[in-house]
């Protein structure tokens, strides 16, 4: 669902990783992920769900993306970009052929 409303295209530019190293794409998969699989807190994905699920292994990262204080970071990090995102995802949401995509984009 991620890549079908094209939101890696969208972040690309908006969402790359730090200077330091930390992995912002990675991070943002592993919350949208979260919240459409098993919606729950912030603190339960990093004490929890990222070690019982499959994030690691399909992103080939190690446990940085579920690390508590990246995870609310990338939260912040996004404010600055939701006008522009709400837009991105109204248009996916016209273009879109499949209902259950559509459904969701219907901001």
């Amino acid at each position: 669902m991620y890549e079908q409303l094209e939101l890696d295209r969208f972040w690309a530019g908006r969402l790359a990783v730090s200077r330091e190293g930390t992995r912002w794409p990675h991070i943002l998969q592993t919350l949208v992920c979260y919240r459409l699989i098993d919606p729950g807190s912030e603190w339960r994905l990093h004490r929890l769900w990222f070690e019982q699920s499959a994030m690691a292994g399909l992103l080939g990262a190690d446990y940085a993306p579920a690390e508590k204080n990246a995870l609310y970071c990338c939260l912040d990090k996004l404010l600055a970009h939701k006008a522009a995102l709400f837009t991105h995802l109204r248009s996916a949401g016209k273009s879109c052929s499949q209902p259950a995509l559509k459904c969701c984009c219907t901001i």
